[in-house]
Formats: C-alpha cells, sequence, structure tokens
C-alpha cells in the first residue's frame, strides 16, 4: 500500500471514531443509504427493484452524502478533502468503477453494494495509468482494468449489511403486516416478525404511516405496551449505546432492534432501563 493510500486509509478510521467503531457504523450507512433512496413512507414501495433505472443512479449520491455526514470531510476538488488528498467517492451496483478526468491521478474511494445479497464493498485505489483502461466512454470517463481491481487496498470486502426486511417476505406475508388499521398494531406485528433483526426508521414510518410514527413504538399505548408481555423490548441505536454494549450489540443510530432476551444475564442487562422492564415477562431459554 502506498503512503498517500495508507494516510487517507487512517484518517478516514480517525474521522469514524476509530476502526472499530467505523466498521461498526458502515454496514448501517449503506443500509440507511438504499431505504432513504427506496423512500416508502412516501413511495408505498418497499423495495429497490421497483424503482427505476434512473431513480437507482441515485444512489451513489446516497452514499457520498451519508459518507459526508458521518465523517465530516471538507470538499475539495474532488468529493472529500482528506488532510493533503483530494479524494473521488465512486459507487456501483455492479463490478466496476467508472473514473472521471478530473479524478485521474487521484485517490479515489470504491464502495460498491449488491442489494440482493445484502453484501458490501469499500476499498481506495489511486486512479493513475496502470490501474485504468485506456478507451474512455462517451463521457471520458475511464473504468478500472483487471490489473486495477487487483491493487484495490480493501477497507471492507464482500462483507454484509442488514438486509431490507421486505426482500424476506412473500406479498402476503407483508401484507400480514400492513393488514391492521392501527399504526401502532402494524407497528407489534412489524416486530413481531423481525425480532432480533435490525429496522430503520424509515421502515417504522412506512408501516405507522402517521407523522409521530416514533411514537408508536413507546409505553403508554404504544408498542411497547403489547411487546413487553410477550417478552420483546425495543432498543435503539442512538439511546441505548451503554446496553447495546453490555449486550454485545452492534445498531446504528438510526435503527432499532426488537430484542427478546432469553437468558438471566441478559435480562439483568436490561433491569437498568425501566423503559425496557415495564410490563415486560421474561421468557427463558429451555
Amino acid at each position: 500500500m502506498s503512503n498517500a493510500l495508507a494516510d487517507v486509509r487512517e484518517r478516514i478510521f480517525t474521522a469514524g471514531g476509530g476502526e472499530a467503531a467505523f466498521r461498526a457504523e458502515l454496514p448501517f450507512l449503506f443500509r440507511q443509504a438504499i431505504d432513504e433512496l427506496i423512500d416508502a413512507p412516501r413511495t408505498r414501495r418497499l423495495r429497490l427493484d421497483q424503482l427505476d433505472a434512473n431513480e437507482k443512479a441515485v444512489l451513489g449520491i446516497k452514499v457520498e452524502a451519508a459518507l459526508r455526514y458521518f465523517l465530516d470531510f471538507p470538499r475539495g476538488l474532488l468529493d472529500f478533502r482528506i488532510g493533503p488528498h483530494d479524494v473521488d467517492v465512486k459507487f456501483t451496483m455492479r463490478d466496476n468503477w467508472m473514473i472521471p478526468p478530473e479524478a485521474v491521478g487521484q485517490i479515489c474511494l470504491l464502495c460498491r453494494v449488491s442489494e440482493t445479497d445484502a453484501r458490501y464493498w469499500m476499498g481506495l485505489l489511486e486512479a493513475v495509468p496502470e490501474n485504468l483502461t485506456s478507451r474512455p466512454n462517451r463521457d471520458g470517463k475511464l473504468s478500472v482494468s483487471a490489473a486495477g481491481k487487483c491493487n484495490i487496498q480493501w477497507i471492507v470486502e464482500n462483507e454484509a449489511f442488514p438486509k431490507n426486511i421486505w426482500e424476506t417476505l412473500s406479498a402476503d406475508e407483508a401484507q400480514q403486516i400492513f393488514q391492521p388499521s392501527a399504526g401502532t398494531d402494524r407497528i407489534v406485528r412489524l416486530f413481531e416478525r423481525f425480532a432480533g433483526q435490525p429496522i430503520h426508521r424509515s421502515t417504522i414510518h412506512a408501516v405507522a404511516r402517521q407523522h409521530d410514527y416514533m411514537k408508536r413504538i413507546r409505553s403508554n399505548q404504544g408498542a411497547r405496551d403489547h411487546l413487553h408481555p410477550k417478552g420483546i423490548i425495543v432498543l435503539n441505536g442512538t439511546q441505548d449505546g451503554p446496553l447495546l454494549k453490555e449486550l454485545n450489540i452492534s445498531l446504528g443510530k438510526d435503527f432499532v432492534l426488537p430484542f427478546r432476551p432469553r437468558t438471566p444475564a441478559q435480562l439483568k442487562a436490561i433491569q437498568s432501563k425501566p423503559r425496557h422492564t415495564k410490563g415486560f415477562r421474561f421468557t427463558p431459554d429451555d
């Protein structure tokens, strides 16, 4: 790895709160970018394949914006100014990246996702001629060559990110969740069906179909009143940081997790949070 790539890599980790924190948040960043593009609360669409090609083309902009918010790098001549380096963010849902003329000779942060497999990649590449094809397309862009792909310095390679939960359901199963007329009842069905899986706020919004959708989760006639007697609590990526760490659970800031404690140790961990224990019925593993 060149000194420039190593420097950019370390600066990315530092901006992300350290390598461990960066790697923990990154999968949720990709999930959030896709969910925001699908925009289920307003479009009533649930899967990426329901969008047309022009809409899907915006996903790279969503990923760049999410990375900018997370890492807080300023703009330079390209997308990011990382220390003394101008870095261009390139994104694909296929197996190659298109490099514009202004990025040739600079460093590229390459991102890739496969929504159907829920896998993602992120790496660094110096966009020098030996890493690029020689013939530009009509827009003057070059692609990463076969040799260039071998020179990508992966930060993350072919790792999992949270699945779009709607990809795991049939149309009939999804309809069962949306069947109740009350938003809270729909949220209860959602959380019961996906206990143990992270759920983005946009999914909750899409199911609740109400402006104050997060209120549907709380106690006092919210989902917790129905879930706690069934042994399910709702963990919040923003509010439950210490508890999540104690439970050894990684959860993005804009995600919640319906969670069914099964062991006395897990129960002890949640008992310090009254909002998780009101009306809760513990169902230990056999």
